[in-house]
């Protein structure tokens, strides 16, 4: 197949389609969908449904060491999720949420009835003028602000190979460390001035490539992070920077050390003009940027390595429309120990991206990316969808 023509009729009808969309107006808002009781009791209930096309070329994946090409039906960054926020009744200042989340995932082919169903949120949140209060499980805080771009963050991003399932890597390993859904207790600051700082205890990883009963690591890990938004007459800028820190213990080889790493970044919007810059270092974290797992190898064969991530991007929104353009890398030095050894690896992703809104509900998503890596088929591809609010 003619992968760069089919490129070019696809795109061509993406923005066939996208131009179609902008000619209609709507009048729909997002809400959600809101229930009160007379004694104050409260529940809204949001979400989100994306689905997209993806066309794609990846280069020697076949065994006969061919490129191979596919057209699949997927989820994106985000898989498909309803969020039910539970309000109590205010009671001497304090007000508590009960918040749940529960996803779907779009498989790959030869799977039928088994997408992935999986609770990602279920928090009890007390707030007040003292701050804010998260106990349960919910998304980790180092990297989080990272992990906002506007190019990957409502669509797609890097994926594994052409029969990708579950939910896609977005900028995982090209740009920043996944911060996930762990159980922890974190605590936000009040604004004062634009200025806050959250704070949480979250439930370590222990890395795989041994028995679990192998690896202790006896303490939560912890994680920070500081923003400052600073707003002005024609748009805002934030910044922001963290940090985290693990202890992991491999009892058999008598041998110990840290999960560690540090952020910086800043998200600035002006007249319609978008810039995020985003660069981190860790410890014991790959280029994967998966905290204790390795799509290569073992987690213990990240013991001690270093890493580094970043991104850039720049988008400009006209109306109800938004262009931008994306690239970011994550790379790794390498390294070995007594439990295991690590490659140098580097993972690039470039992408242009654009985003409309056909109605405050529904919004038309397109991308098309080039991704390379020492570790990973290289591969080309068009994504062609859209993500349904409410």
């Amino acid at each position: 197949m003619n992968f760069s023509k089919t490129l070019k009729t696809l795109l061509g009808t993406t923005l066939i389609l996208l131009f179609t969309f902008s000619l209609q107006p709507s009048q729909l808002k997002a809400q959600g969908v809101n229930f009160e009781t007379n004694e104050g009791w409260g529940l809204h209930v949001t979400g989100q449904l994306p689905v997209f096309l993806v066309a794609s070329s990846h280069n020697n994946y076949s065994t006969n060491g061919n490129d191979q090409f596919a057209t699949r039906v997927m989820s994106g960054f985000n898989p498909g999720g309803i969020n039910f926020n539970i309000t109590a009744p205010e009671m001497n200042g304090i007000q508590v949420k009960g918040i749940f989340q529960i996803n779907h995932h779009l498989q790959g082919p030869s799977v039928q009835n088994a997408g992935l169903f999986e609770g990602r949120v279920a928090d009890i949140q007390v707030s007040g003028d003292f701050g804010t209060v998260n106990i349960g499980k919910g998304f980790g805080i180092f990297n989080s602000s990272s992990i906002g771009d506007a190019g990957s963050g409502m669509g797609v991003g890097r994926f594994g190979g052409p029969d990708a399932a579950d939910a896609t890597l977005g900028r995982i390993g090209t740009g920043y460390t996944y911060a996930n859904f762990n159980p922890r207790i974190t605590y936000t600051t009040p604004a004062i001035n634009g200025f806050t700082v959250k704070a949480g205890l979250i439930n370590p990883e222990k890395p795989s490539g041994t028995s679990q009963a192998n690896v202790e690591t006896p303490l939560p890990r912890l994680e920070a992070q500081a923003n400052y938004l600073f707003d002005m007459e024609s748009g805002s800028i934030d910044f922001w920077a963290g940090g985290m820190l693990q202890n992991v213990n491999v009892v058999s080889a008598d041998y110990e050390y840290n999960i560690s790493g540090w952020d910086a970044g800043a998200r600035m919007s002006v007249s319609g003009f978008g810039f995020t810059g985003s660069y981190s270092q860790t410890s014991g974290v790959g280029a994967d940027g998966l905290i204790g797992i390795s799509l290569t190898g073992t987690g213990l064969a990240q013991a001690e390595v270093d890493a580094q991530q970043w991104y850039t991007e720049v988008t400009y929104a006209v109306q109800r429309t938004t262009f931008g353009v994306s690239y970011g890398e994550g790379s790794q030095d390498a390294n070995s120990t007594v439990v295991g050894s690590s490659p140098d690896i580097k993972n690039t992703l470039a992408m242009l991206f654009t985003r409309h809104k056909v109605t405050d509900n529904l919004t038309m998503i397109g991308e098309l990316q080039r991704f390379t890596s020492d570790a990973q088929s290289d591969y080309q591809a068009l994504v062609v969808g859209m993500q349904l609010n409410f």
